[in-house]
């Protein structure tokens, strides 16, 4: 095969940035010094890097932009165990304004991800995306759980909190859910 590149996992790298990075860790070759540092500088990408549009979320942008001053007041706090409404108190049902919508979502032991939070979890360089909504885990398969969407493809060894990227309503910053436990 007469490719300029070289292939890394099914991606190809240009053949200058390729040796420069081998030549700067010092192995000469792909070897674990630098899988490490790709792996890390791609790490970095995703935590500062807002993600690309999805085409199963399009729909709900629409509904997004109209509730975008209540999702501005959620994002300036982090994630909570309990739910702190974002709107001015309601009646005791709850029926009305953005509070409902807030308390609501899925309990992932001491971490409570809001109904609408996104969770994203990477494995073969392709990200699984799922959404919490209805108070359960939504992936393209269906209802799931962490563990599941953590290990959807791959040997079912991974840990979820180490795994996943959660992506809290109003917020343009992906966490790893690891970070949003310690910070409970």
């Amino acid at each position: 095969m007469d490719h300029p590149d070289h292939p890394i996992g099914g991606m190809y790298l240009p053949s200058k940035v390729f040796c420069a990075l081998t030549e700067h860790t010092g192995e000469g070759f792909y070897g674990d010094k630098t899988a490490a540092a790709v792996s890390a500088l791609i790490q970095q990408w995703i935590a500062t890097t807002p993600a690309a549009r999805c085409p199963w979320r399009e729909e709900q942008d629409e509904n997004d932009e109209s509730n975008d001053s209540t999702a501005s007041q959620a994002s300036a706090a982090p994630p909570q165990t309990v739910p702190a409404p974002t709107a001015a108190p309601g009646p005791a049902s709850g029926a009305a304004g953005s509070g409902p919508e807030t308390s609501r979502g899925y309990q992932w032991k001491q971490l409570f991800l809001p109904n609408g939070t996104e969770l994203r979890t990477i494995y073969g360089g392709r990200s699984i995306y799922a959404k919490v909504e209805d108070e359960q885990i939504i992936s393209v398969n269906g209802p799931t759980t962490p563990s599941r969407l953590a290990n959807t493809q791959g040997c079912g060894t991974r840990n979820a909190w180490r795994a996943i990227w959660l992506r809290l309503p109003g917020s343009a910053r992906w966490q790893r859910a690891a970070d949003c436990r310690r910070q409970d």
